[in-house]
């Protein structure tokens, strides 16, 4: 069974006005919500061919409705630079996400990244979390340059999924579900430690610090058998990476051995 991080979602409504290139703006209302990982760099390339482009703004959550997107033919990618209010966060989903096996999308407004996704016939609809009455622009670019995943950071962002997996079902197996004693769970642990020095070790990527973080997160072990997703260094250690391989499309998740 795969299971992938979630995020809490924050409510409310607003009105949004869209601005299509070369057409009359129409007014939608509609609806979003808010979760809010930290982000970090797009592996995208800005798009050489650009098919069209249009504006959508608003305020506040959306979560009943997402804005309906006019993509051209021929779009092979979606570029996305979006602005909001100092000190405030978002999240954006084009599609549905899981089903596309792509991610969400996270971040600070005040970061200066352009968001981007590869493009298929079934996700044409955009999704936009931020808090309530949060001001918003969506400066939409559609291109027929394809989405270039970084291949080292796919493969590393797939062995670091095993690790945590380890780590998880080492902690439900032992706690939750009473499957194996104290020893089982260190031996788990151990072999996930190692998995993870490995990895850090031969990693190419900007994963590589963040990587070792976690290592030494694991090295150091719960003081509590059954409880290392419990720490919270665990936690910090987890962000940076799950956040660089959402922006990659490679997503990290999770194999549970129990509770299937």
């Amino acid at each position: 069974m795969l299971t992938a991080a979630a995020a809490a979602m924050l409510t409310g409504c607003a009105t949004t006005s869209v601005e299509v290139s070369g057409g009359v703006p129409p007014t939608e209302d509609a609806v979003v919500a808010a979760p809010a990982p930290v982000p970090t760099p797009s592996p995208s390339s800005e798009p050489s061919v650009v098919l069209g482009e249009e504006v959508l703004s608003g305020a506040g959550p959306r979560t009943e409705e997402r804005l309906d997107l006019s993509v051209p033919s021929g779009t092979q990618s979606v570029h996305i630079d979006l602005t909001c209010d100092p000190g405030e966060r978002f999240t954006a989903e084009l599609g549905d996400a899981m089903m596309l096996g792509q991610a969400m999308l996270s971040g600070a407004c005040e970061d200066a990244r352009t968001l981007a996704w590869p493009w298929t016939e079934s996700s044409s609809h955009l999704a936009l979390w931020v808090e309530p009455n949060v001001e918003w622009t969506a400066s939409v670019t559609y291109s027929s340059e394809t989405f270039e995943q970084d291949a080292a950071l796919t493969q590393e962002c797939e062995a670091f999924s095993g690790v945590i997996s380890q780590v998880q079902n080492a902690d439900d197996g032992f706690g939750f579900y009473a499957a194996f004693g104290a020893d089982e769970w260190e031996r788990r642990m151990d072999a996930a430690t190692g998995d993870a020095v490995t990895l850090a070790a031969s990693s190419t990527t900007t994963l590589a610090p963040h990587l070792e973080a976690m290592h030494s997160v694991l090295a150091g072990r719960s003081p509590l058998p059954g409880g290392m997703s419990e720490v919270q260094e665990y936690w910090r250690a987890h962000q940076p990476i799950s956040d660089i391989c959402a922006w990659n499309h490679s997503e990290v998740y999770v194999t549970a051995e129990f509770g299937g």
